[in-house]
């Protein structure tokens, strides 16, 4: 009867694993003349930011593009320049269809 628990048990996790697949936020930096520094993802519901998605080495030079993988949900996205300007988008829902953002100037909080 145990064995059975357990198969059952490891049977429904196997299952369930594949029913989220995740999506992507695409950031492009279509900033003229300035990098992007951090990149701040965090679910809509949340009251604070969380880490930087931009790897510790690296900038998001104007022209470039970095994806985000994240699970489907309604997310905040926040991009911070060089010269420390924010750009931020608001309850954004991604799901099936992945998010694109190209940051330009006018974006600018």
């Amino acid at each position: 009867m145990t064995k059975l628990v357990i198969v059952t048990a490891l049977l429904m996790i196997v299952l369930t694993v594949g029913c989220y697949d995740p999506a992507k936020i695409i950031i492009t930096n279509d900033l003229d003349n300035n990098n992007i520094e951090y990149i701040y993802v965090s679910s809509s519901e949340e009251d604070e930011w969380g880490i930087n998605s931009l790897p510790e080495w690296k900038i998001l030079l104007p022209g470039e593009s970095l994806d985000i993988t994240v699970l489907p949900d309604t997310y905040d996205v926040q991009v911070v320049d060089d010269e420390g300007s924010t750009y931020t988008i608001w309850d954004r829902e991604v799901d099936t269809e992945d998010l694109h953002w190209e940051v330009i100037p006018t974006d600018i909080d």
